[in-house]
């Protein structure tokens, strides 16, 4: 009995809060789009596809000085540019950008590990702390944070890195800026894409 009341009251607190997100998320995504409409010329989808047989996970992240706090976003793909499934992450007492990237990463390649992801391409906008893994006699000032970066990494069967630029990157970008600039700090994974990016992902799959 007790099963049987509970259990519909969760459904309605949880449907509320979702439409509640939804409704609060339309204005980043309709703020970045009349932006970028107002600010540059159509132009064709940047992001590419992973070799077949591998997947493609766009890690974004945006830091906001004033508040110390920094959102993180990663959205998997495969080589159709169809979403598996993303994740967004609020990290409170974020005291610089450099921080605010390593904490991203690090959280990245645990959630990859956390759901046995294997063959995967993590991209972002971090050629400093990917160029550090890769040539640390380049980057002595990361030499801590790439060696916890490439033990993250070692823990993934078949884990590349790859640097993209921010037009290959929005996707994961526009997650990571709901925590923000619009405060959506609660921290989920969820299959398939955003609801409220639908449009968004859909016109760059179909732009490959």
């Amino acid at each position: 009995m007790w099963g049987r009341d509970i259990v519909p009251a969760e459904i309605v607190i949880r449907a509320y809060r979702e439409a509640e997100e939804w409704v609060e998320a339309q204005v980043i995504e309709n703020e970045m789009i009349n932006a970028e409409s107002a600010n540059l010329k159509p132009e064709k989808a940047k992001w590419k596809p992973p070799e077949k047989g591998w997947k493609m996970c766009n890690v974004g992240f945006d830091w906001n000085k004033e508040k110390s706090l920094a959102g993180g976003g990663w959205v998997v793909r495969n080589e159709r540019g169809v979403v598996q499934c993303h994740s967004r992450r609020a990290f409170s007492n974020i005291r610089s950008v450099d921080e605010a990237k390593f904490a991203v990463i690090l959280w990245t390649l645990e959630s990859m590990k956390s759901h046995r992801m294997t063959k995967i391409i993590v991209a972002g906008e971090f050629g400093d702390f990917f160029g550090a893994v890769e040539r640390p006699q380049a980057w002595p000032s990361f030499c801590f944070q790439a060696g916890e970066i490439e033990m993250g990494r070692s823990l993934i069967v078949d884990c590349r890195f790859l640097v993209v630029r921010k037009e290959a990157n929005r996707g994961a970008i526009f997650i990571a800026q709901s925590v923000t600039k619009q405060r959506l700090v609660r921290s989920y994974v969820q299959c398939g894409h955003p609801s409220w990016l639908f449009e968004f992902f859909v016109n760059e799959s179909r732009g490959l």
